[in-house]
């Protein structure tokens, strides 16, 4: 088991940096417990439109973010949900049931890193505490979780 601490401006850095958000995503700055998303639009007068979003939590290998929502944004979910739909995020290991966001994370993690799961996410004072765990296989190094032995030809 491993203990990762990320501000919210790495964390977003590293997604940016392993093409891990969909290309609507025109922007993200991070804002304390909030995490503001720039998403295209399909309108032509309005080029994109600043999201808030909230971490609520992890369930069962899930990130869950919560649309920071108000009135304006209740009355226009159709939008989001266009928005959203046209990101297709379960692409990117999410499903969206308005107003939440899940987000699998070990989907994500596994198409870079095998052996490793992600067993918790806690966000604290700006940063995510996110825990790890070997992966059900057995622990890294041995075969079947990314031990050289699985590899074919030099490393």
């Amino acid at each position: 088991m491993g203990q990762i601490i990320l501000s919210g401006e790495e964390l977003v850095s590293i997604l940016a940096a392993n093409a891990r958000m969909p290309e609507q995503v025109t922007g993200v700055e991070t804002d304390g417990a909030e995490i503001k998303v720039h998403v295209a639009t399909p309108l032509p007068i309005l080029r994109s439109i600043p999201v808030r979003v909230r971490f609520a939590g992890f369930e069962q290998g899930h990130v869950v973010l919560q649309l920071v929502t108000n009135r304006v944004i209740d009355k226009f979910d159709w939008l989001v949900n266009k928005m959203l739909a046209a990101m297709r995020v379960e692409d990117h290991g999410g499903r969206w049931e308005y107003p939440r966001l899940y987000v699998d994370v070990n989907r994500l993690l596994q198409r870079q890193v095998r052996g490793v799961e992600i067993a918790g996410v806690v966000f604290q004072d700006g940063r995510f505490h996110i825990t790890t765990s070997h992966a059900v296989g057995g622990p890294p190094g041995e075969p079947g979780n990314g031990a050289p032995s699985d590899r074919i030809g030099p490393p």
